[in-house]
């Protein structure tokens, strides 16, 4: 069975474990400009282009160096206009049998990645980020106990 490994717009970049641990004969990559995520907070319309943009080229890097890469572009009638319902679809379309997702940078994203799991009825993995400077635990044992959250004592 095959492994759909979503890729978010804000996580381009080949060196994200979830792309380097793929098998790229049987696993695919989803990227998709979903409504959901490009209307939740007023943007300005040239940032929503360049995000689009800078997708697209991911996506075509991808197939270049040889991983299976489903796109969906904001405008498709594939597009299901969010995150979830677009990969319950590529699901039904495939044979996957495992969800793949880095550590989103949004919180509430996160949230909503953690129910997955149930909805979905696949085993779902949200794969830390190495792009952070301190994991989720991490923070959480350096937080412990303390009165106050102050950057500056966090970085030190």
């Amino acid at each position: 069975m095959a492994t759909l490994i979503l890729v978010l717009g804000d996580q381009l970049t080949p060196s994200l474990p979830v792309l380097s641990q793929a098998d790229k004969a049987n696993d695919r990559v989803l990227l998709a400009e979903v409504k959901e995520e490009a209307t939740y907070v007023k943007h300005h319309k040239k940032k929503i282009a360049f995000l689009f943009s800078a997708m697209r080229h991911f996506a075509k890097q991808l197939t270049e160096h040889g991983f299976g890469v489903t796109y969906i572009k904001y405008d498709s009638a594939e597009n299901k206009g969010s995150l979830l319902e677009q990969i319950k679809h590529t699901l039904a379309k495939g044979s996957f049998d495992h969800v793949k997702v880095t550590m989103p940078g949004e919180y509430r994203l996160y949230k909503s990645m953690q129910q997955w799991q149930q909805v979905l009825n696949v085993p779902v993995t949200i794969e830390d980020d190495p792009r952070f400077l301190a994991t989720i635990d991490e923070f959480k044992q350096w937080a412990d106990g303390r009165k106050q959250y102050r950057m500056e004592f966090f970085y030190r």
